[in-house]
């Protein structure tokens, strides 16, 4: 999907300019503030270092594309701490359609940097693409990272941070179609909570001004910056860790009445959707992961999932409209919470019993 969802000049910063960013860490973790680790000399040594600090949290909003892969009402991320330089998050839409976005820190022309890596397949076509920060101005809370290799001619993602939002344009050259390059997509995301990173941010003391990788010759001899197959992928998915495997086992209802085109929808919050009985749409904003499934899907294990505590939602939604709105089936089961360990598995159950009123 990232592929076709998107397919920062060395500078010095004054404590002014880093007051914000500063501030953001202070409220998240007032008893261990992450300001008071990072020092003005820390955020100069590695160009783009004061987007590791913004880029942590629950994010939505809307996401319109020129690509296959269409528009979005509302795209969820949750990004968080999975190594002491890295945040990533892990997001899906269907069992086909998948997109992992890191930013951690590389050595590349002798100098530490941000990068960023994103996985994405669509429709059973993935690729992985790098892109490094080239261009930052932390005052207006903005990030470029562009392609290692052929910098913005091929691609580049510009990040624009204004106070609880964010504003992701992705810009490429469509595989060498066009130039220059055009908008391929846009992210405009609105922040729900800082909250649920707050555990990985103690457990590895992030973000720390230390090298993940080493991408000093990773990229010798090639045009750019891009893997359609995971052989020679310098930073494979497989060789990262920290994060947990959840499988559900899902059942429906027989007195149920449903159809072949009917879609099953899992939705892992990290807040509940209801209070006592009520529900609380707001606190949709809280989704950390979900996946929309064919009828008949009996098991599903949704990979890569933050460590930490969830409430687990299932729905059959007979419309096919994504909205799981009155006449839709869920699970009445709307207290099933599951911890997920560091590295761990772990399997739940769901059944889907009750038609929404």
């Amino acid at each position: 999907m990232s592929c076709k969802i998107k397919s920062i000049i060395i500078f010095i910063f004054c404590v002014v300019m880093l007051q914000p960013v500063l501030k953001a860490q202070t409220d998240v973790v007032k008893d261990k503030p992450l300001g008071s680790r990072n020092t003005k000399k820390e955020v100069k040594d590695v160009m783009g270092f004061g987007f590791l600090i913004r880029i942590f949290g629950l994010w939505s909003g809307p996401v319109t594309s020129s690509t296959p892969a269409g528009n979005f009402e509302k795209w969820y991320v949750d990004f968080r701490p999975v190594a002491s330089a890295q945040i990533s998050q892990f997001s899906m839409l269907d069992s086909q359609t998948v997109n992992n976005t890191s930013f951690f820190i590389v050595k590349h022309n002798g100098q530490l940097k941000v990068a960023m890596r994103t996985e994405g397949c669509f429709n059973k076509s993935c690729c992985t693409t790098y892109e490094v920060v080239d261009s930052v101005n932390e005052a207006k809370g903005y990030y470029r990272f562009s392609d290692f290799i052929s910098g913005p001619k091929r691609a580049y993602t510009e990040f624009t941070f204004i106070e609880n939002k964010f504003v992701m344009e992705v810009f490429t050259n469509k595989f060498n179609k066009v130039n220059p390059v055009e908008l391929h997509s846009r992210f405009e995301a609105v922040l729900a909570s800082r909250n649920a990173a707050t555990e990985a941010i103690i457990e590895f003391g992030y973000p720390k001004p230390e090298m993940i990788k080493d991408f000093t010759d990773v990229f010798k001899n090639m045009k750019e910056s891009i893997f359609f197959t995971p052989e020679n992928d310098p930073y494979s998915s497989t060789s990262q860790t920290y994060t947990g495997n959840l499988t559900v086992n899902i059942s429906i209802d027989s007195t149920l009445k449903t159809k072949d085109t009917d879609e099953l929808c899992l939705l892992l919050t990290t807040e509940p959707l209801f209070n006592g009985l009520k529900y609380n749409l707001e606190n949709l904003k809280y989704i950390s992961k979900y996946v929309f499934l064919p009828l008949g899907t009996k098991t599903y294990t949704i990979r890569n999932v933050h460590p930490g505590k969830y409430y687990l939602y299932s729905y059959n939604d007979i419309n096919n409209d994504k909205k799981h709105m009155t006449g839709d089936y869920m699970s009445s089961d709307i207290n099933n919470i599951l911890k997920v360990l560091p590295n761990d598995s772990v399997t739940v159950n769901t059944r889907i019993d009750m038609i929404i009123p």
